[in-house]
């Protein structure tokens, strides 16, 4: 297969799944809480990935190595799904993933002034006309009309995707020997740890509804949406240029807000269509050469 391809196929999948993972969230949050449900959902997960990296006597990292692997699972997963989820109480599950997907944002400005990747001028337009996406979507009744803690609900969500940009630099910058597998394995693990930690004082951790429902929406989100796709983001993280990928990931937002009008009948308007479309012109704009 192509390798273009393959990266592209990959990348539209994990976009889809993970845009149609959040409505699957919010409806998660009916059955438990939010630091409950991430924990279970990353339990799951990395047991998966447990299970896959001994069929295949995949290798144990070094000992040196182990700090970059809880550091990874501190910000990828316990403080951006933590952060996240908790937030996501106070606010949609639409808006929600458009302010975690101001992570590529972020991510360019490290690559930009920590990794010293210097962006150009069309690149800087590129980034400027996806932020206008963003803020086309969000809408401004969310800026200007809004109670306090819909305000920290969302200074949360953004906190949660600052962690998560920390943990894409971290990875390209200290990860590109490790063994994909490996990387999704640990970090899904120590994250869970984390989550648990914080689950236990203030949710009981075991407080679950269970029923064919709940079960359905934490092995999707726990399997596919963390597992899998969570692989493939670290595989095209090591094997695209950080920009694209990170970028890319903006349409996620826009594919959980199209799920969030079909399934839950939420209101698709205007600025959900005229943002999509310059995220999408943001994204050519950051990835061309």
């Amino acid at each position: 297969m192509n390798k273009t391809f393959l990266y592209i196929f990959l990348l539209i999948f994990t976009i889809v799944t993970w845009g149609y993972s959040w409505v699957l969230m919010k409806m998660g949050l009916e059955y438990s809480g939010p630091f409950t449900f991430a924990a279970w959902r990353m339990i799951i997960a990395a047991i998966a990935m447990f299970v896959y990296v001994k069929s295949k006597s995949i290798e144990w990292p070094k000992r040196e190595k182990l700090p970059d692997y809880a550091i990874i699972g501190l910000f990828q997963t316990t403080l951006t799904f933590g952060l996240m989820l908790y937030g996501m109480q106070y606010v949609s599950a639409g808006k929600t993933s458009v302010l975690l997907y101001t992570m590529p944002i972020w991510t360019v400005f490290m690559v930009h002034f920590y990794l010293k990747e210097r962006l150009n001028t069309a690149k800087w337009i590129g980034v400027a006309i996806g932020t206008a996406g963003i803020i086309c979507i969000l809408g401004r009744d969310t800026i200007v009309h809004q109670s306090s803690e819909i305000f920290i609900g969302e200074m949360l969500i953004i906190g949660g995707a600052v962690a998560w940009a920390i943990s894409n630099i971290w990875i390209k910058k200290r990860m590109g020997n490790e063994n994909i597998f490996m990387v999704s394995t640990l970090q899904l693990s120590i994250g869970a740890v984390g989550l648990i930690i914080l689950a236990l004082p203030t949710e009981g951790f075991l407080h679950v509804e269970w029923n064919a429902h709940s079960l359905y929406i934490l092995l999707f989100t726990g399997l596919i949406a963390s597992a899998v796709d969570f692989t493939i983001w670290f595989y095209l993280l090591k094997n695209l240029d950080i920009k694209i990928t990170t970028f890319s990931s903006m349409l996620v937002p826009v594919f959980g807000l199209i799920f969030d009008w079909l399934l839950l009948g939420n209101k698709l308007d205007a600025g959900v269509i005229i943002g999509g479309a310059l995220i999408l012109i943001g994204i050519y704009q950051v990835s061309k050469k």
